[in-house]
Protein backbone atom coordinates (compact mmCIF):
# COMPACT_ATOMS: atom_id res chain seq x y z
CA UNK A 1 0.00 0.00 0.00
CA UNK A 2 1.20 3.48 -0.77
CA UNK A 3 1.44 6.06 2.04
CA UNK A 4 -1.56 7.87 0.49
CA UNK A 5 -3.62 4.66 0.56
CA UNK A 6 -2.62 4.11 4.19
CA UNK A 7 -3.85 7.61 5.06
CA UNK A 8 -7.09 7.07 3.11
CA UNK A 9 -7.74 3.76 4.85
CA UNK A 10 -6.98 5.27 8.27
CA UNK A 11 -9.44 8.10 7.61
CA UNK A 12 -12.11 5.71 6.33
CA UNK A 13 -11.63 3.32 9.25
CA UNK A 14 -11.75 6.16 11.78
CA UNK A 15 -15.19 7.12 10.49
CA UNK A 16 -16.47 3.56 10.05
CA UNK A 17 -15.14 1.77 13.13
CA UNK A 18 -17.96 2.76 15.48
CA UNK A 19 -20.68 1.60 13.08
CA UNK A 20 -18.85 -1.60 12.12
CA UNK A 21 -18.20 -2.32 15.81
CA UNK A 22 -21.89 -1.88 16.62
CA UNK A 23 -22.78 -4.26 13.80
CA UNK A 24 -20.31 -6.88 15.04
CA UNK A 25 -21.58 -6.55 18.62
CA UNK A 26 -25.12 -7.13 17.34
CA UNK A 27 -24.03 -10.51 15.97
CA UNK A 28 -21.51 -11.47 18.66
CA UNK A 29 -22.62 -10.29 22.08
CA UNK A 30 -19.56 -11.45 24.05
CA UNK A 31 -17.38 -8.34 24.39
CA UNK A 32 -14.00 -10.06 24.01
CA UNK A 33 -15.12 -12.13 21.05
CA UNK A 34 -16.65 -9.11 19.32
CA UNK A 35 -13.41 -7.17 19.84
CA UNK A 36 -11.45 -10.07 18.33
CA UNK A 37 -13.75 -10.07 15.29
CA UNK A 38 -13.42 -6.29 14.97
CA UNK A 39 -9.63 -6.71 14.89
CA UNK A 40 -10.01 -9.37 12.22
CA UNK A 41 -12.20 -6.99 10.24
CA UNK A 42 -9.53 -4.26 10.42
CA UNK A 43 -6.88 -6.71 9.19
CA UNK A 44 -9.16 -7.91 6.38
CA UNK A 45 -9.82 -4.32 5.30
CA UNK A 46 -6.08 -3.65 5.10
CA UNK A 47 -5.52 -6.81 3.08
CA UNK A 48 -8.45 -6.15 0.73
CA UNK A 49 -8.17 -2.37 0.46
CA UNK A 50 -7.00 -2.60 -3.15
CA UNK A 51 -10.41 -4.18 -3.93
CA UNK A 52 -12.36 -1.25 -2.43
CA UNK A 53 -14.30 0.80 -4.97
CA UNK A 54 -14.12 4.47 -3.87
CA UNK A 55 -17.42 5.13 -5.66
CA UNK A 56 -19.10 2.96 -3.02
CA UNK A 57 -19.59 4.01 0.61
CA UNK A 58 -16.71 2.66 2.68
CA UNK A 59 -18.94 1.76 5.62
CA UNK A 60 -21.13 -0.45 3.44
CA UNK A 61 -18.05 -2.24 2.14
CA UNK A 62 -16.59 -2.59 5.64
CA UNK A 63 -19.86 -4.00 6.99
CA UNK A 64 -19.86 -6.54 4.16
CA UNK A 65 -16.36 -7.62 5.22
CA UNK A 66 -17.43 -7.63 8.87
CA UNK A 67 -20.36 -9.89 8.08
CA UNK A 68 -18.04 -12.43 6.45
CA UNK A 69 -15.50 -12.23 9.28
CA UNK A 70 -18.19 -12.65 11.95
CA UNK A 71 -19.72 -15.66 10.24
CA UNK A 72 -16.28 -17.22 9.76
CA UNK A 73 -15.45 -16.58 13.43
CA UNK A 74 -18.67 -18.26 14.55
CA UNK A 75 -17.98 -21.27 12.33
CA UNK A 76 -14.40 -21.57 13.63
CA UNK A 77 -15.62 -21.48 17.21
CA UNK A 78 -18.08 -24.25 16.44
CA UNK A 79 -20.99 -21.98 17.19
CA UNK A 80 -23.41 -24.10 15.21
CA UNK A 81 -26.31 -22.55 17.08
CA UNK A 82 -26.15 -19.02 15.81
CA UNK A 83 -28.39 -16.36 17.27
CA UNK A 84 -29.44 -15.32 13.76
CA UNK A 85 -29.87 -17.20 10.51
CA UNK A 86 -28.01 -16.01 7.40
CA UNK A 87 -31.04 -14.15 6.01
CA UNK A 88 -31.41 -12.18 9.22
CA UNK A 89 -27.67 -11.44 9.34
CA UNK A 90 -28.00 -10.08 5.81
CA UNK A 91 -30.96 -7.87 6.80
CA UNK A 92 -29.09 -6.57 9.86
CA UNK A 93 -26.08 -5.74 7.66
CA UNK A 94 -28.32 -3.92 5.17
CA UNK A 95 -29.91 -1.98 8.02
CA UNK A 96 -26.53 -0.80 9.31
CA UNK A 97 -25.38 0.08 5.80
CA UNK A 98 -28.57 2.05 5.11
CA UNK A 99 -28.46 3.93 8.41
CA UNK A 100 -24.87 4.98 7.76
CA UNK A 101 -25.76 6.26 4.29
CA UNK A 102 -28.59 8.31 5.75
CA UNK A 103 -26.38 9.83 8.43
CA UNK A 104 -26.19 13.55 8.93
CA UNK A 105 -24.08 15.57 6.52
CA UNK A 106 -21.96 16.56 9.52
CA UNK A 107 -19.91 13.38 9.19
CA UNK A 108 -19.25 14.24 5.54
CA UNK A 109 -18.24 17.75 6.56
CA UNK A 110 -15.89 16.36 9.21
CA UNK A 111 -14.29 14.02 6.66
CA UNK A 112 -13.72 16.90 4.26
CA UNK A 113 -12.32 19.11 7.01
CA UNK A 114 -9.92 16.41 8.21
CA UNK A 115 -8.64 16.13 4.64
CA UNK A 116 -7.98 19.89 4.61
CA UNK A 117 -5.79 19.80 7.72
CA UNK A 118 -2.07 20.16 7.16
CA UNK A 119 -0.07 16.93 7.34
CA UNK A 120 1.06 17.21 10.98
CA UNK A 121 -2.37 18.13 12.28
CA UNK A 122 -4.06 15.38 10.27
CA UNK A 123 -1.51 12.81 11.47
CA UNK A 124 -2.05 13.86 15.11
CA UNK A 125 -5.83 13.56 14.72
CA UNK A 126 -5.49 10.14 13.08
CA UNK A 127 -3.14 8.89 15.77
CA UNK A 128 -5.50 10.13 18.47
CA UNK A 129 -8.78 8.87 17.05
CA UNK A 130 -7.92 6.07 14.60
CA UNK A 131 -5.00 4.82 16.67
CA UNK A 132 -6.69 5.61 19.99
CA UNK A 133 -3.35 6.90 21.30
CA UNK A 134 -2.84 9.22 24.23
CA UNK A 135 -0.81 12.39 23.75
CA UNK A 136 2.32 10.84 25.25
CA UNK A 137 2.33 8.15 22.54
CA UNK A 138 1.42 10.69 19.86
CA UNK A 139 4.37 12.81 20.95
CA UNK A 140 6.67 9.80 20.69
CA UNK A 141 5.33 8.81 17.27
CA UNK A 142 5.72 12.35 15.95
CA UNK A 143 8.99 12.99 17.78
CA UNK A 144 7.71 16.06 19.60
CA UNK A 145 7.14 16.87 23.26
CA UNK A 146 3.94 15.89 25.06
CA UNK A 147 3.06 19.57 25.42
CA UNK A 148 3.56 20.15 21.71
CA UNK A 149 1.33 17.16 20.93
CA UNK A 150 -1.39 18.54 23.22
CA UNK A 151 -1.17 21.95 21.56
CA UNK A 152 -1.19 20.43 18.07
CA UNK A 153 -4.31 18.40 18.89
CA UNK A 154 -6.02 21.40 20.48
CA UNK A 155 -5.38 23.57 17.44
CA UNK A 156 -6.43 20.79 15.05
CA UNK A 157 -9.70 20.28 16.94
CA UNK A 158 -10.38 24.02 16.87
CA UNK A 159 -9.75 24.13 13.11
CA UNK A 160 -12.03 21.11 12.60
CA UNK A 161 -14.82 22.63 14.68
CA UNK A 162 -14.67 25.94 12.79
CA UNK A 163 -14.51 24.18 9.42
CA UNK A 164 -17.49 21.91 10.20
CA UNK A 165 -19.52 24.82 11.58
CA UNK A 166 -18.83 26.87 8.44
CA UNK A 167 -19.82 24.03 6.12
CA UNK A 168 -22.94 23.31 8.18
CA UNK A 169 -23.99 26.96 8.01
CA UNK A 170 -23.50 27.02 4.24
CA UNK A 171 -25.44 23.77 3.91
CA UNK A 172 -28.35 25.14 5.98
CA UNK A 173 -28.55 28.19 3.71
CA UNK A 174 -29.11 25.91 0.70
CA UNK A 175 -31.81 23.84 2.38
Amino acid sequence: MTPKQVEELAAHWTRAQRTVGAFVRTLITDFHQSEEVLQRVAIALVRKYDQYDPQRPFVAWAIGCAKLEALMFLRERGSERMMFDNALVERIAESYQRSEQEASPLSKFLDECVEELDGRSRRAIQLRYAGNLRTVKIAQAMQITDGAARMLLSRARTMLRKCVELRAARWKETQ
